[in-house]
């Protein structure tokens, strides 16, 4: 990921340029640095505190993600923190108030479904009131399998935190109760749940239906179906050509989600840095990652325990009002 947005840096950022770089990986660090004329650090929060960076992009691994953001609100320096905002609500939550004690909006969270055409377009129709009030969201994210299987816990965590955020932006309501349940896909994995229906119910009223799907066999799939009370809005199918041959009807499936939401991840740092550059920030916030995370973990605990889980709504502060 830290790569694509290099990439996506130099190529289709005009306003900006990749000053530095650091990953634990020195070889991928040098390559990436020598193409962008960048310098190379070997300590990230030495690469947060260099004078030489205006602003950071963190995708480094998930449990990483709150040190890190912590370190650029003590230098005052904005930074695109890739989901999940972090693995521990009680980091979350430093974070918010670290922020918040500032007055300044320093921290966009990587939730970029929010600069998908496909995903804004849902948007806007059901702002215009097109489908009547929304009643009813489902929505499907399903991916290749990964070569560590992931525990129950982190497909909530590190992918589901997506379809909450979803969820919350295209219904214009907050998560209220979570219900998980799974099945194991590898059958050697029976006490983990790489597919999960998530059931959540909305202070407005509204439900939502999720599938996750950590081993699809098939590729990269994503897709929003919203039900109003009078009329559907979806996402289109999927965008490649339908061929016809040999008693068949084909189409080609993504096979990750740096091609499905390629658009969007470029929409993302554009509109990041120009929020920067602006003195306004208007992308997915630090509470946005808290409220998703808070959504994640909840689910958590609804799979230890079976059942659903309430979720107490906690006061939005002023500055992400």
């Amino acid at each position: 990921m830290g790569a694509r947005h290099a990439r996506n840096i130099g190529a289709y950022v005009p306003n900006a340029r990749l000053a530095a770089v650091m990953d634990m990986d020195a070889g991928r660090s040098a390559e990436v640095a020598a193409s962008a004329g960048a310098l190379m650090f070997g300590d990230a929060e030495e690469l947060i505190r260099s004078d030489a960076v205006d602003a950071v992009v963190i995708a480094s691994p998930d449990p990483t993600h709150a040190s890190l953001a912590l370190a650029c609100l003590a230098q005052g320096k904005p930074a695109l923190v890739e989901k999940p905002l972090a693995t521990e609500i009680a980091d979350a939550i430093a974070i918010v108030e670290r922020e918040s004690a500032g007055g300044r909006r320093l921290l966009q969270v990587g939730l970029m479904r929010r600069y998908d055409p496909d995903h804004v377009a849902i948007a806007e129709a059901v702002r215009s009131g097109v489908v009547g009030r929304p009643v009813l969201f489902r929505g499907w994210h399903r991916n290749l399998p990964d070569a560590h299987p992931p525990t129950s816990r982190q497909v909530l965590v590190g992918a589901a935190v997506h379809d909450f955020d979803s969820v919350r932006w295209l219904l214009g309501q907050e998560v209220v109760e979570i219900h998980v349940r799974g099945v194991s896909i590898d059958p050697l994995r029976t006490d983990q749940w790489d597919l999960q229906i998530v059931t959540l119910t909305m202070d407005g009223g509204a439900l939502a239906v999720v599938e996750v799907n950590k081993d699809s066999g098939f590729g990269y799939e994503v897709g929003v179906e919203i039900t109003g009370s009078s009329g559907m809005i979806s996402t289109p199918p999927l965008d490649s050509p339908v061929i016809r041959r040999d008693g068949e009807l084909r189409q080609r499936v993504h096979s990750d989600w740096l091609g499905r939401f390629e658009e969007a991840y470029i929409r993302e740092i554009q509109r990041w840095t120009a929020g920067i550059l602006e003195g306004r920030p208007d992308g997915p916030s630090a509470w946005d990652g808290l409220q998703a995370l808070a959504v994640a973990l909840a689910g958590a605990a609804s799979v230890e325990r079976g059942s659903p889980v309430r979720l107490e709504p906690s006061p939005r502060p002023v500055l992400y009002a």
